[in-house]
């Protein structure tokens, strides 16, 4: 018997990869993320600053978190919370949930409208590199100017229309992202020089976000 060759994936240009990518993030209801920040520290909400963040989003409107921040010279795990147009954090010393302010939220990762589907299809100057494998999935790589917004509803700050140089790698048989990688500031009081890497994996998953009692 004559062994079958494995399917390459198909040649597509890096446009026709993003469009297929926002066409089936659009799908998706749920993902689990991790975000981490080289070169400075990245802000989460108004007060708060982190070098890691992993959670869960659920479409339409919901996020939850933990992120390791610093409290003075300390370094502490702060849960983050986005339920509708309402932001929690635990407080630091206490461990208790607490309302923000008068809190901008930035659109849900997975807003078909508003988010990562729609921002995906505003890539300035795309090109596709060579395949990379991502947790052992084969993916696109391609790389263009990203809208800053991309990644700021994780992180809980209205973001900036500017765009960022970044890389995006995109499963060639799903047509999901894996990771992105961007280079510069998303809200106003981070170091110009700051990188971020998001990882996305467990797409579709049951997950339930309530708002603490």
């Amino acid at each position: 018997m004559v062994a079958c060759a494995p399917r390459s994936a198909p040649e597509l240009s890096a446009g026709e990869v993003l469009q297929k990518a926002s066409e089936a993030l659009s799908t998706v209801t749920s993902v689990h993320f991790v975000l981490t920040s080289s070169n400075g520290m990245m802000a989460i909400g108004e007060n708060f600053a982190a070098k890691s963040i992993e959670g869960d989003v659920v479409k339409p409107d919901r996020l939850k978190g933990t992120a390791v921040s610093r409290f003075g010279n300390l370094t502490v795990n702060l849960g983050f919370m986005v339920v509708g147009s309402q932001q929690y954090v635990t407080n630091p010393i206490t461990k208790q949930w607490q309302k923000l302010p008068n809190a901008n939220v930035a659109p849900n990762l997975l807003d078909p409208d508003r988010g990562a589907p729609a921002l995906l299809r505003q890539v300035a100057n795309p090109k596709k590199l060579a395949n990379e494998s991502i947790d052992n999935i084969e993916c696109y790589h391609i790389s263009g100017q990203l809208v800053a917004s991309l990644l700021a509803g994780l992180v809980g700050v209205a973001g900036s229309s500017t765009p960022l140089a970044g890389d995006l790698w995109i499963g060639t048989k799903d047509f999901l992202v894996r990771q992105v990688h961007l280079v510069g500031p998303i809200a106003k009081n981070e170091p110009p020089q700051i990188q971020r890497t998001l990882v996305l994996s467990n797409y579709g998953e049951t997950v339930t976000i309530e708002p603490p009692t």
